[in-house]
């Protein structure tokens, strides 16, 4: 039973992939815990490690700032309306790693912390999985307003036991 449903979770995660495959994957740098795309355009909120000599900066442990794509490609911090609504993280120290969640996603705790290797990494429980997060996508309505409405929500990452790809959908 646990083969097919790993089996199954990994043709989901396959196909969820390939649908997000028109969007730019930001440049990879080694302090890089997870990025936001969203459907209504390429730029991508960025969420890396804020570290000193391989420790998590106590009070500024992860540094959020945009990449904005279009004729050049560059790096903008969030304005503060972005930060207190909606892509801003709330962290608080938890024994030598950090509980963090995003603002506008507050259903999911990520565990911050540094592995055996030195390296920052971001954990959750995706599908019920003890698992690495990578990248969340977010599905919005077709709609101009000010604030669009999300129609659903795909976190991709990594087990950390056997190091699948694994998947979730989440509805709001």
């Amino acid at each position: 039973m646990k083969t097919l449903k790993t089996s199954i979770l990994l043709i989901i995660s396959s196909l969820a992939s390939f649908a997000q495959n028109k969007y730019t994957a930001p440049p990879l740098s080694p302090n890089r815990l997870f990025y936001i795309q969203r459907s209504n355009n390429a730029h991508t909120v960025i969420y890396d490690a804020n570290l000193n000599n391989k420790v998590l900066n106590a009070e500024n442990p992860v540094n959020v700032y945009w990449i904005r794509y279009g004729d050049k490609i560059h790096k903008k911090n969030l304005n503060t309306i972005e930060k207190a609504l909606a892509y801003g993280v709330e962290t608080k120290q938890n024994n030598g790693s950090f509980d963090v969640k995003i603002v506008a996603f507050k259903k999911k705790n990520i565990n911050l912390k540094v592995n055996e290797k030195g390296q920052p990494m971001a954990t959750m429980q995706i599908n019920g999985i003890e698992s690495q997060l990578h990248k969340i996508f977010v599905q919005l309505e077709n709609n101009e307003s000010f604030c669009p409405k999300v129609k659903y929500i795909e976190i991709f990452g990594k087990t950390l036991v056997t190091e699948i790809d694994i998947y979730e959908r989440i509805k709001p």
